[in-house]
Formats: C-alpha cells, structure tokens, sequence
C-alpha cells in the first residue's frame, strides 16, 4: 500500500507496473458500486500527497509565494519523486529541498529559471529550524557590567542555538522580507550576502550582515573569546578602532538575543 501511495504517477500507473501489487491489492481493499480498489487507494494517495505539498509551502513560505502556486507545486512534485519522506514528522518532509534545488539535476529547470531559489530555499528551512531550536535564556547588559575589566579579553560569549550563519550568493533576504510585507516580488541580482538567522522573543529573525561582522560571528560561533574578536578585527580596521568596533557588534548581538551567557571561566571579579 505504502508503495502504492507513494507513487508518483498514481496509483493505476504503478498497479500497470507490478501485477503482484494489483493482486495483494484486491486483498487488502474491497470495492463497490461507487469506488473501486484502486479508486479507493486513489483518495488516499491523493491526500498524502496534498498534506505533504501543504506542510511544505508552510515550511517554505517565501519560496512558494515567489514562485507562484503551479511552478512550486511542480516543484514539490519532482523533489518527492527523488527524495521521499524518510521520517515519519512532517517536520523533516522538506529538509532536503535546498538541496535538491541547488544539487540534483531533476531540478536543473527550476535554477535555471530562478536562479536565486536554492538560496531562498536555504533561507526558509534557517528559519525552520530557528524556530524549533532549543529554549534558552537571553543574556542581558547586566550579565556583562559585572564582568572586570581585565577579563574582558577572556570573555567566552555562548551563542543561542537557534543561530545560524548562511553565506548566499543572493540577497534571498530582499524576496523573504516582500513576502513578509505582503510586496511584489523584487527583482533581484546576484550579490555575496551572509545573512544571520535566529530565534527572540518567540520570533524568528534575520538580517545580513558585512564581512567584518560575519567573521567575528562566525569566530565566536566557534568559541572565540572577545579579545581573539578584537584581535581579528584589528587584521582590517586597526589595532586603535577594533576593540570599540568589537564592543559595538557585541552589544548588538545582547539587544537582539543572539547571546546566552558568558562561560563560567569569564565570571565577574
């Protein structure tokens, strides 16, 4: 039944294809006057496969409506035939959708027309799974004033686990944002856009970001201490603004919730 469902061309098609499939069917579902066997599955295959589209266009939101409804559909269609759900949470249908689009050859058509999907895609699914990151709570300025001023330098800062860094080749963020704004579609040109993802106050949120900042987000990603950030950032601007430079994208990074706490080794003196 399973293989029967699944089947991309329906369920007549793949009962033509394998006659002990039509067999086991006529023990498995008993018609009538109304509906046949296959008439029968036929609603049901009907219906997985429109749950499946439905979660997806959730998921994908701004890809979908900067599509439109019959290319995405299509979309969904030709993504399921290569990648079948392999969990059994709806959650996980789309996770491997950035990939097919930018990846597999069966979506060659789709790039080829918008070009900028792969990395739309990549931004939805960011947004996904911001919002389904672990719960923890926000550091605030308070957390920091009582950190000695010596030990700045050691300071480890914990980023919240909803954050993502994403390095676009598109400004997907200008389509996701119209979308949000209930905006025509922009038309959009290729352009390097790292874009920061995460979850505050319940809210999923993103913004991009210029070189300098994604370097120093990505090092404390990696558990780099405010004075390496200094350090890093003295590389480009000078050893006189780095430190103030640093400040500035620190206390940005507390007001909007992509901090957690300062590591135990950088308790206040």
């Amino acid at each position: 039944m399973w293989r029967l469902v699944t089947g991309p061309e329906g369920v007549r098609a793949a009962l033509e294809e394998s006659a002990a499939d039509a067999r086991a069917l006529t023990e498995l579902i008993e018609g009538d006057d109304r509906l046949s066997a296959p008439e029968r599955l036929e609603v049901y295959a009907t219906a997985y496969f429109v749950r499946i589209h439905d979660a997806l266009a959730e998921d994908y939101a701004a890809l979908a409506w900067s599509l439109g409804a019959d290319p995405f559909h299509d979309l969904v269609t030709s993504y399921l035939a290569v990648r079948p759900p392999r969990h059994p949470s709806l959650r996980f249908a789309g996770e491997a959708l950035p990939w097919f689009l930018a990846d597999h050859a069966a979506a060659e058509p789709f790039r080829h027309r918008w070009a900028w999907a792969p990395d739309l895609a990549r931004l939805d699914w960011a947004l996904v799974d911001a919002f389904d990151a672990p719960d923890a709570t926000p550091a605030v300025r308070e957390d920091f004033a009582r950190v000695a001023p010596e030990r700045w330098a050691d300071l480890h800062p914990v980023l919240d686990a909803s954050v993502q860094l994403l390095d676009l080749a598109w400004p997907a963020h200008t389509l996701r944002g119209a979308f949000e704004r209930n905006e025509s579609p922009p038309e959009i040109a290729a352009a390097p856009t790292p874009l920061c993802v995460w979850r505050s106050r319940e809210r999923v949120r993103y913004r991009a970001l210029d070189a300098l900042e994604t370097e120093a987000l990505a090092g404390t990603s990696r558990g780099a201490s405010f004075g390496e950030t200094c350090e890093q950032a003295a590389a480009t601007v000078g050893e006189v603004e780095a430190p103030a430079r640093a400040a500035a994208w620190f206390g940005r990074w507390v007001e909007d919730g992509l901090i957690v706490s300062p590591s135990p080794g950088a308790a206040t003196g």
